[in-house]
């Protein structure tokens, strides 16, 4: 009864982490139906909202820290090893496309090609919320997917020990809404590898949350130029 409960409990939390990503898109889309008054509260009202789940996920998911891994300070050789896992991911994120386009002739993911089809938004859009969605993809987004998919799945399911069975698992969660296919799926497979050895290595989720940020961080820095080229 406990593991059904707390399967309930990341499916909620993963539901979460989705509605959180889809509200910039969604304000993105009716901008042009909003008085600016409105799109100034409701873009306000997102930042309190997206601020106030981090929050709260943060501290339920460090009730279950009683090792205190999460207090850890992340030192110069630590983020040396963000790095290499970013790297690692980079190279999986550019050797998976390469095939999938020789195998498929697609030049790119349905999730990227997702996420650059909102890119049409931004010009005469409402910059605040092209501001918002560039801040949920490089910041807010791999935050909240690292506590949804990783670090609540790995301590509700399986009583936060980092096991290769717990990095199957939570590695496949993670790949299952960002793929359309099963080529995309081990794609994402391998890069969520990389955040999820990041994480394993010391316990500690801000590290992949990290290595998670840096590999989304200049994609949304293009899309916050994009209205000026």
């Amino acid at each position: 009864m406990k593991i059904f409960l707390n399967v309930l409990k990341v499916l909620g939390i993963i539901c979460l982490s989705l509605t959180c990503n889809s509200i910039p898109i969604v304000l993105l889309w009716v901008q042009n139906d909003l008085s600016t008054p409105i799109k100034w509260l409701l873009g306000i009202a997102y930042v309190i909202f997206i601020l106030a789940v981090i929050f709260f996920l943060w501290k339920k998911l460090s009730a279950h820290d009683k090792e205190n891994l999460f207090k850890q300070p992340i030192k110069l050789k630590d983020f040396g090893f963000v790095v290499l896992y970013w790297l690692a991911a980079r190279i999986i994120a550019a050797g998976g496309t390469v095939i999938i386009t020789a195998l498929t002739g697609a030049s790119s993911t349905a999730n990227d090609e997702a996420l650059m089809s909102v890119a049409t938004y931004f010009s005469g859009g409402f910059f605040f919320y092209t501001v918002l969605y560039c801040l949920l993809i490089g910041i807010f987004g791999p935050i909240i997917e690292e506590m949804a998919y990783r670090a609540f799945p790995t301590y509700l399911l399986f009583n936060g020990k980092l096991t290769w069975v717990t990095g199957v698992v939570t590695t496949a969660i993670f790949a299952l809404p960002h793929a359309t296919t099963i080529l995309e799926f081990i794609l994402y497979f391998g890069m969520g590898s990389a955040f999820y050895l990041a994480y394993r290595r010391r316990g500690n989720i801000k590290d992949s949350m990290l290595v998670h940020i840096l590999n989304n961080i200049p994609g949304a820095i293009l899309f916050l130029l994009l209205p000026f080229v």
